[in-house]
């Protein structure tokens, strides 16, 4: 089953580097062009400039040359392997929340091993970007995020950690503690007969394998670990967040595929407000909400699936817009989305899953 470990993170000198909340960033995959702009304004260290390179031959051998710069000038230094400790304390509705998680290192399995288990289907384009920076970088630039039984947190009870950082991005805050000796190998015994439910980055897990497999890295080494953030299902700060596509160009391939698999009726914008209803589509201010039509072939996927809305629009919608030669953007934040469908692209509206649906779907 699921063997963790701990892992010598690169970390921020800030010293050198400068205040942490000028120099961290979300995951690629939530920047949008605007918020890109400005974290690369904050600093010139803003590890924006890792994880999301610029679109040019050389992107991804830039950063992979700045990821060395910054360690040679001491603004990323080498720790001792541990794992860390993370709390978050964000804002959602309105309402303040917060979550407590640990980073590991987590060896990477084949989907058939069942050990890691997904609840999304991934796509060539992303994977192909992913494997070129971590070619280039031999780092893992972000975590992805698993969840994991109540059970396995319970041996980070009473553990001796070490803050190493704090930070706010927006109004989000962050506190880094580093924890090892006897917790980490509890942690580890704790977790050898679990399994962990992808909660994010399906892209990021398949491409640490996919890298694995093609350095033909021997069972122990480095490359066989990805880095993850853990957390309980039942922690009461667990939010899994719709993440909506914004779908630009393309032509008509998404109206059309719509046309085809989905029966539609417009929708108020103001009943998408507070939960999105299954699947919407968003086209300036015109809102569709979609139902897919009971004679649709949904056989790719698999039998657990076809109930979720972030699968069906995938298979149905996103993976023909794809094809069309359309580019996808990924939203957490509704408002955003639907700022976005304003300016003229479409966005495509998913309705949120708790733990517990996840995980009886990927189990």
């Amino acid at each position: 089953m699921a063997e963790v470990r701990a892992f010598a993170a690169l970390r921020y000198d800030e010293r050198v580097a400068g205040p942490l909340s000028a120099l961290i960033c979300p995951p690629y995959d939530v920047i949008s062009p605007e918020q890109r702009r400005a974290l690369e304004a904050r600093s010139p260290r803003n590890f924006v400039h890792v994880e999301l390179p610029d679109e040019e031959p050389r992107g991804y051998a830039r950063a992979a040359e700045l990821l060395r710069t910054w360690i040679a000038e001491g603004a990323l230094v080498a720790d001792e392997p541990s794992i860390y400790l993370h709390e978050h304390e964000f804002t959602v509705k309105g309402q303040r929340a917060s979550r407590r998680g640990v980073f590991v290192a987590l060896r990477v399995h084949p989907a058939s091993d069942r050990v890691v288990l997904p609840h999304e289907l991934t796509f060539p384009k992303a994977k192909a970007d992913r494997l070129e920076l971590l070619r280039a970088t031999r780092a893992n630039t972000s975590p992805i995020f698993g969840m994991v039984d109540a059970s396995v947190m319970t041996a980070l009870r009473g553990a001796h950690a070490t803050p190493v950082g704090q930070a706010t991005l927006g109004e989000d805050h962050h506190w880094l503690s580093r924890v090892g000796g006897p917790t980490t190998e509890k942690f580890r015994e704790a977790m050898r007969d679990k399994r962990v439910y992808l909660a994010d980055g399906h892209h990021r897990y398949e491409t640490a394998l996919n890298y694995a497999e093609e350095r033909g890295a021997p069972p122990d080494a480095p490359e066989r670990f990805v880095l993850a953030y853990l957390c309980s299902l039942e922690d009461p700060g667990l939010r899994i967040f719709a993440t909506h596509r914004i779908v630009r160009g393309g032509g008509d391939a998404l109206v059309q595929a719509a046309q085809r698999s989905f029966t539609s009726a417009p929708i108020d914008r103001r009943k998408i407000s507070e939960s999105v209803p299954g699947i919407v589509l968003a086209r300036g201010d015109q809102f569709t909400r979609l139902e897919v039509r009971r004679d649709v072939d949904l056989s790719r996927l698999p039998a657990a699936w076809r109930s979720l809305p972030v699968a069906l629009a995938e298979e149905l919608l996103v993976r023909l817009a794809r094809e069309a030669g359309a580019e996808i953007g990924y939203e957490h934040d509704t408002e955003r989305a639907v700022s976005a469908a304003r300016d003229g692209a479409t966005a495509i509206l998913l309705r949120a899953i708790d733990a517990a649906t996840l995980r009886s779907v990927a189990d």
